[in-house]
């Protein structure tokens, strides 16, 4: 398991996220700037404002999903990081342990296949 690459990866996705989030908040504060600005255009402006406040917060809810996937990928880079870990030292410790006395090659009974 590369662990760099998966840090370098993670925080690229945060960067994007942060990137989004900026470029989100921006579109919001210009859909309020416009929906502002149809002066006695009163039903115009009802119907951009009925548009609009659905879709506003689209963007930052976006960057928030961003960052919670690239959090839960980070707790499962790291979980399997150490059950790798684990099962490293559980693989080693099980091999030290075996009893290699018995094996035909120590004995000389081990034959090369030509």
């Amino acid at each position: 398991m590369d662990l760099p690459e998966i840090h370098a990866a993670l925080v690229d996705i945060a960067a994007d996220g942060e990137s989004l989030t900026r470029a989100a908040q921006a579109a919001r504060a210009c859909g309020e700037t416009v929906a502002g600005s149809f002066g006695t255009a009163t039903v115009v402006a009802a119907a951009f404002s009925s548009f609009w406040s659905g879709r506003d917060d689209v963007g930052e809810r976006v960057g928030s999903l961003l960052f919670r996937k690239a959090g839960a990928v980070s707790t499962a880079a790291s979980a399997f990081a150490a059950a790798d870990s684990d099962m490293s030292a559980t693989a080693s410790a099980a091999l030290v342990a075996l009893p290699t006395d018995y094996a035909p090659h120590r004995r000389g009974q081990y034959r090369a296949v030509q």
